[in-house]
């Protein structure tokens, strides 16, 4: 409903501007490039949509072709048919492009000869906005059928590989979905419930990159609802208000709205629903082995996005204990822990 609002919004303001010209009795040939000018400013590419479109895609072969493993043959044969509706799903994407286009390069040829200038606008533009409502509907059928479905499937292995805090020994191997911290605890507890989302990194025994080389956190379990964006490095991810204006140049479809006036905005190139465990790994290895002083600061750590809802609650407390670990960081963590009544592991 929020996403399409935005659009009917966008849309009715372009209408506005376009009747304003096309509706004049003076309406002139010349007026043609301050028009399409208007009717293009609601753009149809969308190079969010391409990019998810592009990873959900590979996390689909992945499975298909083996390099991913440990999948049910049920899990596998689910995915096959999520891949056949996924096609035809990219192709729809791809012809309301190539209709715009088509529409485009027609529309000059239309008002060289047309008597009624204004009408041909006003019919152009329905079908314009037509196809902008098809894209949102062929979005939300994407998100439905394929992104839901795929991620019930890849969340299940996230969830069954990651070490529960009663399992974890200290100096064995373990995987946990993190919450740095880089504030004082107070500060920290308040931005675990009045924040729409967190942000989380996957820390495992081989590699421990967080945001800002923060020593502890907490400790969070991800699962198919509460998992909004996966991604091998830092998504810029942030909650940004939505004013009074909205401007159709940043729109995506991919843009998750958090509420009636938040949405979820985030850049990387790599980020959705339904990257891979190992993907993540093995990205953060490479990294690893870099040292974290070589690289860039948003790859340093990778980014799950969590969305905040009442059941997303910290399961425990991490701590790096490291040369640079000091008491002051301890202290912190310990008393995390004693105040929530959570385990507090110690890495």
């Amino acid at each position: 409903m929020f996403q399409r609002t935005i659009i009917h919004s966008l849309l009715y303001e372009r209408r506005k501007k376009i009747d304003k010209v096309a509706c004049s009795k003076n309406i002139q040939l010349n007026d043609f490039s301050y028009l399409t000018e208007i009717i293009y400013s609601v753009p149809l590419d969308d190079l969010s949509l391409e990019r998810k479109l592009e990873q959900t895609e590979l996390n689909i072969n992945l499975i298909l072709d083996g390099t991913v493993r440990n999948f049910t043959i049920e899990d596998v044969e689910s995915v096959k048919k999520i891949s056949e509706r996924f096609q035809w799903r990219k192709e729809q994407f791809s012809d309301f492009k190539k209709d715009r286009i088509r529409r485009e390069s027609s529309l000059k040829d239309e008002l060289s000869y047309s008597h009624d200038l204004g009408r041909t606008i006003i019919h152009h533009l329905n079908m314009d906005d037509e196809d902008f409502i098809a894209r949102y509907n062929a979005y939300v059928n994407f998100q439905y059928d394929i992104e839901n479905p795929l991620a019930e499937i890849t969340l299940k292995k996230w969830e069954s590989q990651l070490t529960k805090p009663n399992e974890y020994r200290r100096g064995c191997k373990f995987k946990f979905l993190v919450h740095a911290i880089n504030t004082n605890t107070e500060t920290a507890l308040q931005n675990a419930k009045s924040n729409p989302i967190i942000s989380t990194s996957l820390i495992t025994d081989e590699f421990q990159g967080t945001y800002k080389k923060s020593k502890f956190g907490f400790v969070y379990q991800p699962y198919l609802k509460n998992v909004l964006l996966i991604s091998s490095s830092d998504c810029y991810a942030d909650a940004l208000p939505f004013h009074t204006s909205i401007n159709a140049e940043f729109f995506s479809l991919t843009s998750i709205p958090l509420g009636a006036n938040m949405y979820l905005q985030y850049i990387d190139t790599y980020a959705c629903k339904t990257m891979h465990i190992e993907e993540i790994e093995n990205t953060s290895k490479k990294v690893q082995k870099c040292g974290i002083e070589d690289v860039d600061g948003s790859q340093a750590y990778n980014e799950i996005v969590l969305i905040n809802d009442p059941s997303t609650n910290p399961i425990a407390v991490f701590l790096l204990e490291t040369e640079d670990t000091n008491e002051s960081t301890v202290d912190q963590a310990e008393e995390l822990a004693t105040k929530l009544n959570l385990p507090l592991l110690r890495i």
